[in-house]
């Protein structure tokens, strides 16, 4: 019988490395190239850390200019005297502050007080004449004023009506006159308010008009002038 000789197996073919297929690569810790840390990749020349901050940034910086406009459109306008200011229904023009011992026979104050007059030009902007709210202006912190009390009452200067009705489209010059009280130290200048009103356009049954108390229009500082010498 002749002896079977198996066909001899060929050499392994070496690998790159040096290693022989179905040899296994030796273990242990092998070179390889190390990834960059995330903070060291260039963007444009720039670090990608530095790119997040600056973003970071923006969006801030955005964020308080639209909350800065935000808190500026609800802040009280700060108005001078003699400027025109838009109260909806009225446009009123703070003109002077004065102190006087009496307005006769309109109002007198109590004994050893005397009044203090806020002197403005207003105008109606509706196409009704009305007479216009005392407390559409109202003292701020004036001593012996409370901050809550409307005007004792207002006057015309043209032919010193108390409480005109103001005419469409036809500017008047009215004061409004609050007491102080004795022994009470006369003001420098006085802070007050002018009121908003807002055109409401109602119609259930039949249709009407009317206006509403609104935000505060403006808020100014005058001086005040001591004519009581």
């Amino acid at each position: 019988m002749t002896p079977f000789n198996p066909i001899p197996r060929p050499p392994a073919l070496p690998l790159p490395g040096g290693y022989a297929a179905g040899v296994q690569e030796p273990t242990g810790k092998v070179d390889r190239e190390e990834l960059p840390e995330l903070q060291d990749i260039k963007v444009r020349g720039r670090s990608l850390r530095t790119w997040v901050i600056s973003a970071g940034v923006v969006l801030l910086v955005i964020s308080a200019a639209f909350g800065g406009l935000e808190k500026a459109a609800d802040e009280t306008p700060q108005v001078g005297a003699g400027t025109a200011i838009d109260a909806g229904q009225f446009e009123v023009t703070i003109e002077r502050v004065v102190v006087v011992t009496d307005l006769k026979p309109l109002f007198t104050p109590d004994d050893g007080g005397v009044l203090l007059a806020v002197v403005t030009t207003m105008k109606l902007t509706d196409d009704t004449g009305v007479t216009p709210p005392r407390d559409l202006i109202r003292l701020i912190d004036v001593p012996g004023v409370k901050a809550t009390e409307g005007a004792l009452g207002t006057t015309n200067q043209r032919d010193q009506t108390p409480n005109p009705v103001l005419t469409p489209d036809r500017g008047e010059i009215v004061a409004y006159v609050w007491k102080l009280p004795k022994a009470t130290d006369l003001p420098k200048e006085v802070k007050l308010t002018v009121q908003g009103y807002k055109h409401v356009d109602e119609s259930v049954l039949d249709h009407y008009e009317k206006w509403n108390t609104d935000k505060i229009a403006a808020e100014s500082t005058v001086t005040v002038k001591d004519n009581t010498k």
